[in-house]
């Protein structure tokens, strides 16, 4: 009977042991160059070398956003005098302000730069750049 007992225990701690294992996430806040926006790039897992990245940027502003608000994507190792192997994009989710960032992959370890455009043919007063330093 102690024996069952102890194996029922020990089989909970382990399930609930690998239910609870924490998901690292990675994030960086910066303001814009003219201090027009606040942004927020969140990624699934720290940026690793060679595969696709999974992250959003949150844009946020005291102003309302442009509807036509559109956003380049664009970066690379200034040291090395290289950009990004790949084009990412910025795709809107459907939620105000966020973009999930396709594409996006790192070729080496170093220091990086990860910049965002943003651009509105609406309100052209509201265009400003957002760059992220950061290494890998």
């Amino acid at each position: 009977m102690q024996i069952k007992l102890l194996t029922v225990t020990l089989s909970l701690l382990v399930a609930g042991c690998q239910n609870s294992t924490a998901h690292t996430v990675w994030q960086l806040q910066q303001a814009s160059s003219k201090a027009l926006y606040q942004a927020t790039v969140t990624c699934a897992a720290p940026p690793s070398v060679g595969t696709f990245q999974e992250c959003r940027l949150q844009v946020d502003s005291p102003q309302a956003l442009p509807a036509d608000l559109v956003i380049a994507v664009d970066g690379g190792m200034p040291s090395h005098g290289h950009g990004l192997p790949t084009a990412p994009q910025a795709i809107p989710t459907g939620k105000p302000g966020e973009f999930r960032i396709d594409g996006l992959k790192y070729s080496m370890p170093g220091e990086w730069v990860l910049g965002f455009w943003l651009h509105s043919d609406s309100a052209p007063a509201a265009q400003d750049k957002i760059v992220f330093w950061f290494t890998l």
